[in-house]
């Protein structure tokens, strides 16, 4: 044992590591406070796991730490601070290490740490201040997020990060931040935007750049990656945008919106849970990103010929979908593209061949639907799950379905 400002540590007993000694595998003792051997290369997942008897934690001299694996410290409710400060081989702190630890309030990350996986430190509720080393180049997403009292953010000089990912400080504090100096890519989701009130760039920064409400747009305004302070009704896409970032209008409130004829992109989760009723998509229109409008309330969409990809799940869970028309080819449908849309009646394909190699609707496919085709439409393998109406105008038959093995049959059962 030793002696630290008066807390006595316990040595972690020798059975909870790798024959070697090199990975710390389950840790069981309930002592309050616990030492790790400075031989311990890695801390195995769930390691401490639920281990609500753990106040703190501390190394050994010169300790050899590498990794900190899945859920390692996670739903340690007790334990009050996080001291890695003395681990410089910490390359990787891998997803959910530490969360739920609901009573922590300081953590003290080593210099050399690389990367922070996802939800890291979320749920670190009493946290209210972090220093990030220049070193890390990699915050995942919600690393930080449920951190409610996190007000305070600090990047060492020469930060080398080089993006805000989805939920990174969602549900904090925040009021004031500065993007560090290589940070390139800012996703939509990644503040909570009630809180934020005033959002810089550090002068270093030559990708980026701030606009009124504390939008970030990238350094030529083309991509438009976050609005920090939302109008109520809508909101004017300035017309220099070609690309809507990623998770842009996430959760918005806006029914309606316009999108100028400038937009190629839409991105991954740009309107994922709005209360977007109508969309007008523009005839610029090349790429609609993945679970780009799922779970919105679009009633009737026509996708124009320009649209060439529209990636996984871009349509899913659109309870009140009813129409779709496609006026082109399109190169790429992705999987589950209008999958759990419950009320979905009519898929009108285009007046143009096209190969479909994913199923639209794996999982749910509703029974209303009927696909209406005036051009042969190629589908692959697995792509129909269960038999659906189909409306072919050069087969001049009604009460056509196609079945799961890609047969058209009648309603008398007759393959066509």
């Amino acid at each position: 044992m030793i002696a630290n400002l008066s807390i006595i540590y316990k040595d972690i007993n020798e059975s909870c590591y790798s024959d070697d000694g090199k990975t710390l595998t389950k840790v069981n003792d309930t002592s309050p406070y616990l030492r790790i051997s400075a031989k311990c290369e890695a801390i195995q997942d769930k390691c401490f796991y639920h281990l609500s008897s753990l106040i703190s934690f501390s190394f050994e001299e010169n300790p050899n730490l590498t990794k900190i694996r899945f859920s390692s410290f996670c739903e340690c409710k007790n334990l009050t601070i996080i001291n890695l400060s003395s681990c410089n081989k910490l390359a990787t702190k891998y997803y959910t290490a530490f969360e739920f630890c609901y009573k922590v309030s300081e953590i003290l990350l080593p210099n050399g740490l690389h990367e922070i996986q996802s939800s890291a430190f979320e749920y670190n509720t009493l946290l209210t201040s972090i220093t990030i080393p220049a070193s890390v180049e990699k915050i995942d997403k919600n690393a930080f997020s449920s951190c409610y009292r996190l007000s305070n953010v600090i990047f060492k000089e020469g930060s080398n990060l080089i993006s805000l990912e989805y939920g990174v400080f969602w549900r904090t504090n925040i009021a004031s931040f500065q993007i560090p100096e290589k940070v390139a890519y800012v996703n939509g989701y990644s503040f909570s935007t009630s809180t934020l009130k005033n959002l810089t760039i550090h002068p270093k920064n030559t990708f980026l750049k701030i606009g009124d409400n504390n939008t970030v747009f990238s350094a030529n305004r083309s991509v438009l990656f976050f609005i920090g302070s939302k109008p109520i009704e809508t909101y004017e896409i300035p017309d220099c945008v070609t690309t809507l970032g990623d998770y842009l209008f996430y959760q918005c409130n806006y029914k309606s919106i316009e999108i100028p004829n400038s937009v190629t992109t839409i991105g991954n989760g740009c309107f994922y849970n709005s209360n977007l009723k109508t969309i007008a998509f523009p005839c610029s229109l090349i790429t609609i990103g993945e679970d780009s409008f799922s779970e919105t309330k679009l009633v009737s969409i026509i996708i124009p010929e320009s649209v060439k990809r529209i990636e996984r799940a871009a349509f899913i869970f659109c309870h009140d979908l009813i129409n779709v028309t496609l006026l082109g080819h399109i190169d790429f449908l992705g999987n589950q593209v209008f999958d759990y849309c419950k009320n979905l009646e009519l898929i009108i394909f285009p007046n143009s061949t096209m190969i479909i190699n994913y199923a639209l609707c794996p999982v749910y496919s509703s029974p209303k639907l009927t696909m209406s085709f005036t051009y042969k439409t190629f589908f692959s393998t697995n792509t129909i799950t269960t038999n659906t109406k189909v409306s072919i105008s050069y087969l001049k038959e009604s009460d056509l379905i196609i079945n799961k093995y890609l047969l058209i049959m009648n309603s008398n059962m007759t393959i066509i």
